[in-house]
């Protein structure tokens, strides 16, 4: 499922400094999440987006901590359960590697985003990933490289979680934007046949 954002949204709250002819780009200063580091955001098969949390290491036992970290911009996150606990999610939810299969979620029609995120243990944040399949394959995205922890070079996965978010389809009502447009098209070419019209009687 693709994450939907306006042109607004894409650029609001995020600073951009220029000095000595350099422009950088800060996160905003109120995010918790930041962009996965390149060699875990592939780590997880059919998702468009993956984020880390900065700070929070623990997620369902207070539901409210996704929502919190603001996941990919969200704060209306819903707690689905945990791969492997919950009767309708399929596949292995722990260690270094595994599946996942929440087939059922996906056909929900109400549910318009799935987020899975990964805990490990001491040294790690919260790992997110925004997805747009029902099935697939994850590896541990606990890399030593990306988070500094002590010990191996990849920590076991503790649990995945489930989240979603409710709400129609994007695509099913057109904005008030695209109904204007249409709304001109369709007069224009009205306009245009009048005219084609007039000069064909002329």
């Amino acid at each position: 499922m693709k994450r939907s954002f306006s042109p607004s949204s894409l650029f609001a709250g995020v600073g951009v400094a220029i000095a000595a002819g350099m422009v950088s780009v800060a996160a905003p200063a109120s995010a918790a999440t930041v962009a996965c580091a390149p060699r875990i955001a592939d780590n997880v098969t059919g998702t468009s987006d993956c984020e880390m949390s900065t700070s929070a290491s623990q997620d369902f036992i207070n539901q409210g901590t996704v929502n919190t970290e603001k996941f990919f911009g969200f704060t209306d996150w819903n707690f689905g359960g945990k791969i492997g606990e919950n009767v309708g999610y399929k596949g292995s939810g722990s260690g270094k590697a595994g599946t996942y299969d929440f087939s059922s979620l996906f056909s929900n029609p109400l549910v318009k985003d799935v987020m899975m995120v990964f805990k490990s243990g001491q040294g790690t944040t919260l790992v997110g990933y925004l997805m747009d399949s029902a099935k697939g394959s994850w590896t541990s995205p606990f890399e030593k490289a990306v988070f500094g922890f002590n010990g191996g070079s990849v920590k076991d996965v503790s649990h995945i979680s489930v989240y979603y978010r409710e709400g129609s389809s994007s695509a099913a009502v057109p904005e008030p934007t695209t109904m204007a447009g249409l709304a001109l098209a369709g007069a224009g070419m009205a306009a245009y046949r009048r005219r084609r019209a007039a000069k064909s009687n002329g």
